[in-house]
């Protein structure tokens, strides 16, 4: 194992992989640490989905970024990364034609190829969907445009390592951070399982585990794993569908091979934050979570009764008490820079997040949105809470 580094990453997810990328290819002496294997924690969970339609102008514009971002990354790491374009449906239900119509407003605003849907219209591009009994007030769709597409996160993972290792960044997998040193309000080195390196720049890209490691510097971090929807299935191959429609209920995509991934969409948003659920790591199946999005996925489309069901998976989200990211240096540790916190939408933020950090690292360059985003946000309540917060703090 290399005893000093630039930088250290800690994370094997799409995001610590993402910057190790980034920073290999601006000749920075990276190394990245993960406690099990690649994609272990929710990068291994997800779908794999990229889509605009975020909560405001500035998660929107990060989702843009990513996404066009993901679109070069086939040619830039010479890999199959089962990239697809979306030809995305999102249906509104009763009750949400307002706040649709604002976002469908929003996107134009933002260049994304969008256009509003009445019922009858949805009947016509999609017939299998059963507009009638869900029932349908109206929808979108989001054509050829890079923020809305997929991705084999497994793909994008393994492909990201490979290329950052060929251009000299140190990958060490099942290597676990047992504590950080300090001195003079700096880091030093970072210690793990398998020996000490030296360093003055720790990111931490940890996901669900980001508190624990920031903790390992004296400070508290408001992230905790949250359950709660972070869970999927996955059926059989079957015949494409032309859309797959997501809403308020449901996401869900289907595959280059023909399988639909789909889970439930009751995830915790800025509109709905703080979650109110006790954190934890639990990744056990759940049969009434499969009757649910079951039932769900019948109602809207119901040629898929027969259809079997191949996989079920639970999972966690990295959430934040607003549900937006923590992004850029804390004011307290010269060298820590957080990269965690993106609750449900990590994947699809990972390329823009990537971006931002390795321009602070290398250029020194700010993005505005790191204002934003940045750890000095919280108030007290959820900086000196006795552990981790749930419930409001």
């Amino acid at each position: 194992m290399k005893t000093s580094a630039e930088v250290v990453i800690i994370g094997g997810g799409i995001n610590g992989c993402t910057i190790a990328y980034n920073l290999s290819k601006e000749n920075s002496d990276a190394v990245l640490l993960e406690k099990g294997s690649l994609a272990n924690g929710a990068t291994g969970r997800c779908g794999g989905m990229i889509w605009s339609n975020q909560s405001g102008v500035e998660l929107s514009k990060v989702a843009i970024s990513s996404g066009e971002r993901f679109a070069e990354l086939k040619q830039d790491l010479d890999a199959d990364l089962e990239y697809e374009l979306a030809d995305a449906l999102t249906l509104a239900l009763p009750g949400e034609e307002e706040d649709f119509r604002k976002a469908v407003d929003l996107q134009k605003s933002l260049g994304v190829s969008i256009e509003w849907l009445e019922p009858d219209e949805i009947r016509r591009i999609a017939p299998y969907i059963d507009v009638d009994n869900i029932p349908v007030a109206g929808g979108y769709r989001v054509f050829d445009h890079p923020a809305n597409a997929s991705v084999n996160p497994f793909y994008a993972v393994e492909a990201l390592a490979a290329n950052a290792r060929r251009l000299g960044a140190e990958i060490y997998t099942y290597t676990e951070v047992t504590g950080i040193k300090v001195e003079n309000g700096r880091i030093e080195s970072v210690l793990t399982t398998q020996g000490e390196i030296k360093t003055h720049i720790v990111v931490n890209a940890a996901g669900g585990w980001s508190s624990d490691v920031a903790q390992m510097v004296g400070i508290k971090i408001p992230t905790m794993p949250y359950p709660h929807s972070a869970a999927a299935l996955i059926t059989e191959p079957l015949e494409p569908l032309p859309y797959f429609p997501e809403s308020s209920e449901i996401w869900g995509r289907q595959t280059k091979s023909g399988q639909i991934i789909a889970g439930r969409a009751d995830y915790i948003a800025p509109e709905t934050a703080p979650p109110t659920e006790e954190p934890g790591y639990n990744t056990e199946a759940s049969l009434d979570y499969i009757q649910h999005v079951s039932e769900i996925m019948q109602r809207y489309i119901p040629r898929l009764s027969n259809v079997n069901i191949l996989r079920h998976w639970g999972g966690f989200f990295d959430v934040t008490p607003d549900a937006l990211p923590i992004l850029g240096e804390v004011d307290e540790l010269e060298g820590l820079i957080l990269a965690c916190g993106c609750s449900a939408h990590g994947f699809c933020f990972s390329q823009a997040m990537g971006k931002f950090v390795t321009d602070l690292i290398v250029k020194r360059e700010k993005s505005s949105i790191m204002g934003s985003f940045n750890l000095g946000r919280f108030k007290r309540e959820y900086r000196e809470y006795p552990g981790r917060w749930f419930g409001g703090h």
